[in-house]
């Protein structure tokens, strides 16, 4: 697929310095929102310029975009989508997993953004059609598969809401019982 923004850089520096401003950017967008940062912020706590971000991001939409994209790739090296569609309440714990917190109020702020931002709307649409086009090839044996990706997204942005109000997830076990119960669901 063909991206809509620039293929990253192919030197071994250009690469780290991208992977550094990728790392940096996401700290600084999870502790103060994206709404509220500057690119000028990004620079300072990287030690760089300005111009310095603009020769691997055209715009501070875009670095959101792939703050979130470097941060779904690497979630979803670590997930079996196809165990999850066998084993339904272990891919529903997924939803409340602390470790994708951060992931999860990137992805809030970028909804936010998308609104107003056309580089935000137009890298979120690119992801979440991959994604989409993913999830629905694993579910594509499964009764309604557009349906059920529209619950798992919709289940994915509430609890990434929740979060972003201050809302602690709900203990695992508490929570398995209430979506066993909810969709009657069991493994």
């Amino acid at each position: 697929m063909t991206s809509a923004f620039a293929d990253p850089p192919i030197t071994p520096k250009a690469a780290a310095t991208r992977a550094r401003l990728l790392e940096i950017a996401a700290a600084v967008f999870i502790e103060h929102g994206y709404a509220a940062v500057s690119l000028r912020d990004i620079a300072k706590a990287a030690g760089v310029t300005k111009g310095a971000i603009y020769g691997h991001f055209r715009s501070k939409g875009q670095l959101l975009v792939e703050v979130i994209r470097t941060q779904l790739a690497e979630r979803d090296a670590r997930f079996d989508i196809n165990a999850a569609a066998e084993q339904p309440m272990t891919a529903f714990i997924q939803f409340i997993n602390p470790v994708s917190r951060d992931l999860r109020l990137l992805q809030i702020d970028a909804a936010a953004a998308a609104r107003h931002d056309p580089d935000v709307a137009a890298g979120v649409e690119e992801i979440y059609a991959a994604r989409s086009a993913w999830i629905l090839e694993t579910l594509h044996g499964l009764d309604s598969p557009e349906t059920l990706l529209y619950v798992i997204n919709a289940l994915s942005a509430g609890v990434g809401a929740q979060e972003a109000h201050g809302r602690p997830a709900p203990d695992p076990n508490a929570w398995s019982n209430a979506v066993a119960r909810l969709f009657g669901v069991a493994d």
